[in-house]
């Protein structure tokens, strides 16, 4: 342990803006971040100083770990307002009005896009500059962890079997050896044509392109939830090629009678903080 405490999220915020939102490694630009620290590093001085911090992709965050990366190149790329004015412009399509598409139907400006016994599984939230920002909640059967996303922070992984998230963050895949999967994939449609062409249902007149399509892959091990972007299996229920617009809400699931085992190290870690007193713990008996 080192005696750090969570990243408050002004920090976050603050380091996200500075690198436009994106990983800063040229070439890269993928909006799913982690934060590293590096002057000094916590294992030299557990602290969250954003001066001495960067936000970077899970892949280069390891490869920072690793010490791929000087001091002065971090401080470098901390620095480069060109690139992170470029990184910006390449993630616009974060900006443009929403389309998800799961289980065979479509949800325009929906939110919300999967929620299961009040949790929200998968939903993308505008913030104040207007781009979308991505959480992700994965629900599991087993007692392990599972991945955790909050407004495009990376929180949690677990140990999947394979993790994908290519630069530009147009693609996010997550499998585990009990079979629960997650695919995302963002696509741009220019016109109402492509989106016909592409879905093959012509309900999408009164929609205003061009728009980003999120399409959703998702199993949860064990249950009879899975859903693509073309079919959904929610125990017997089948319906496809309805389109719903301004929701609170998309694909919605209220009292499954499933019980939720996931996560179990990292709701320990957020139930209890270290306090200024070396032999005095904080534990929040309320949060879940």
């Amino acid at each position: 342990m080192s005696g750090r405490k969570p990243i408050p999220n002004a920090v976050k915020k603050v380091l996200r803006k500075e690198v436009g939102f994106g990983c800063p490694i040229k070439g890269c630009g993928n909006p799913y971040l982690e934060y590293h620290h590096f002057d000094p590093p916590v294992s030299v001085k557990p602290h969250n100083d954003p001066k001495g911090m960067i936000a970077l992709c899970t892949q280069h965050h390891k490869k920072a770990d690793g010490g791929a990366y000087t001091v002065e190149q971090l401080y470098d790329l901390k620095r480069d307002k060109a690139n992170a004015d470029l990184v910006k412009g390449n993630l616009d399509w974060l900006r443009r009005d929403l389309l998800a598409v799961v289980g065979g139907n479509f949800y325009y400006e929906t939110p919300k896009i999967i929620t299961i016994d009040n949790i929200d599984l998968v939903s993308l939230i505008r913030d104040e500059d207007g781009y979308l920002r991505l959480s992700v909640n994965m629900l599991s059967l087993e007692s392990e962890e599972r991945i955790i996303i909050e407004d495009n922070s990376w929180e949690n992984i677990g140990s999947p079997i394979d993790l994908r998230s290519p630069p530009q963050g147009k693609e996010l895949e997550v499998s585990y050896s009990n079979g629960d999967y997650l695919y995302l994939r963002f696509v741009e449609l220019e016109s109402e044509e492509q989106a016909i062409k592409r879905y093959g249902h012509n309900v999408f007149s009164h929609l205003a392109f061009p728009l980003t399509a999120v399409e959703v892959n998702m199993t949860i091990a064990g249950t009879r939830i899975e859903l693509t972007p073309k079919s959904s299996q929610i125990g017997g229920l089948q319906m496809t090629g309805c389109l719903s617009s301004y929701c609170g809400g998309g694909v919605l699931i209220q009292n499954s009678g499933l019980y939720w085992k996931q996560n179990p190290i990292w709701k320990r870690q957020t139930l209890v903080e270290k306090t200024e007193h070396p032999n005095v713990l904080k534990v929040n008996f309320g949060r879940r």
